[in-house]
C-alpha cells in the first residue's frame, strides 16, 4: 500500500483517538445529575474546537513527515544521478 495512504489513515485514527480522550478528559459534561442541561453551546463549541485542533495538528504532522521525505528522497535522486 502506498506510505502516503497509510500515514493519512494512520493520521486520522490517532486524530480521532486523541480528540476523544481528550474531550471526555477536559470537556465536562453540560448535564447534571437530574438529566438537566445548561450550556449546550459552549459544550459543542469546546468540542468542536478541540475536534478540528486535533485534526489540523495530525495533519501537520503528516503532512511534514511527508515534505521530508520527499526531499530526502530527492536529493538522494540527484545524487544518484551525479
Amino acid at each position: 500500500m502506498n506510505r502516503l495512504l497509510v500515514s493519512v489513515l494512520l493520521g486520522l485514527l490517532v486524530w480521532n483517538l486523541s480528540t476523544a480522550l481528550l474531550i471526555d478528559v477536559y470537556v465536562p459534561s453540560p448535564c447534571d445529575a437530574s438529566g438537566r442541561c445548561d450550556g449546550d453551546m459552549v459544550f459543542t463549541l469546546k468540542v468542536v474546537g478541540l475536534w478540528l485542533g486535533m485534526f489540523w495538528l495530525s495533519s501537520v504532522g503528516v503532512l511534514l513527515y511527508h515534505v521530508a521525505r520527499w526531499q530526502r528522497d530527492w536529493r538522494l535522486h540527484h545524487q544518484v544521478a551525479q
